[in-house]
């Protein structure tokens, strides 16, 4: 023991200081009161805070939209298995005729991607 702890032994004897008690059970739950009514006001303030982000973000997403006089036109093809979607897109993207660029995003859904090497196929005829 080192002599500052023996002095406050000594103190706590002769009657001079009290005597340190160990925290019981509402010191305890005093503490985890305190700590679930700060986490509970850090995350409503944060939440807040989010919030009112989101709502300028979707406000200023509103108005950009209505200001905008770009618009780009969408052709969405879809259809069963066998219906010729490729077939019609092929033939949109081999045709001099309409004198525009093509962009074609593909989603393919299934286990096997035919239709992208359908159109793969096409690419390199046409590059040879």
């Amino acid at each position: 023991l080192t002599r500052a702890a023996l002095g406050q032994n000594r103190a706590i004897r002769e009657g001079m200081l009290d005597a340190v008690t160990p925290w019981g059970a509402w010191d305890y739950a005093v503490v985890a009161i305190v700590l679930i009514l700060s986490f509970l006001a850090s995350n409503s303030i944060a939440w807040c805070i989010e919030r009112s982000r989101l709502k300028r973000i979707a406000a200023k997403t509103k108005l950009l939209a209505q200001r905008s006089t770009l618009r780009t036109p969408v052709t969405i093809v879809s259809g069963f298995l066998g219906s010729g979607k490729t077939t019609l897109i092929n033939h949109i993207l081999t045709s001099p005729d309409h004198g525009r660029r093509i962009v074609v995003i593909e989603n393919e859904a299934g286990a096997v991607a035919i239709d992208d090497a359908l159109l793969r196929a096409d690419e390199a005829e046409k590059a040879t």
